[in-house]
């Protein structure tokens, strides 16, 4: 089942989705400033990934890895937090994500990436096929298992990909 962008999705549609749920938060780069791509931001946008990937497997057995994207393996969660996380990492305002929000349902999962600083025009950029770098984040968010969504389509900040149990089971992982 190959889902497509969802201009029209709000937060809240997807919360109630996933349904009862808890919250985990990983701030990355706080500061409303440019990032210096040095050892200790990566590091720590590294560990919140690997964080997301390890409770995700933990609380759904799942076989995430973000080694996946670079395999070139299907791997919802690796693309979608590799393609959006490089986006805000060479093209946000600060060049950095601002945090990643993991939301853990009952039905599903939801994970965010947010930014801060000047958003982007996710709508023009879906529209008009822009590709900017050599990055294939729309690409996959066109064809991606789940969903995913804006905070704003025309001053976007926050990407949000959501999963549903269905989903995963479809792709043969145990929930």
């Amino acid at each position: 089942m190959i889902m497509v962008i969802h201009f029209e999705r709000s937060l809240q549609d997807a919360l109630e989705k996933i349904g009862k749920h808890e919250y985990h938060e990983f701030k990355i780069h706080s500061f409303e400033e440019e990032a210096k791509h040095e050892h200790d931001l990566i590091e720590t946008y590294g560990n919140a990934k690997w964080a997301i990937v390890d409770i995700l497997n933990g609380r759904y057995g799942l076989n995430v890895d973000l080694q996946n994207w670079l395999d070139h393996k299907e791997d919802d969660v690796a693309y979608f937090l590799n393609e959006a996380g490089s986006n805000s990492l060479h093209h946000s305002e600060f060049k950095a994500p601002y945090r990643l929000c993991l939301w853990l349902g009952e039905n599903g999962f939801m994970i965010s990436i947010e930014q801060k600083g000047k958003g982007f025009d996710a709508s023009f950029v879906d529209s008009h096929r822009i590709k900017e770098n050599e990055g294939a984040a729309f690409e996959f968010y066109r064809k991606c298992k789940g969903e995913v969504f804006f905070d704003d389509e025309k001053e976007t900040r926050v990407i949000y990909y959501v999963s549903d149990i269905s989903v995963l089971c479809e792709q043969g992982t145990p929930q």
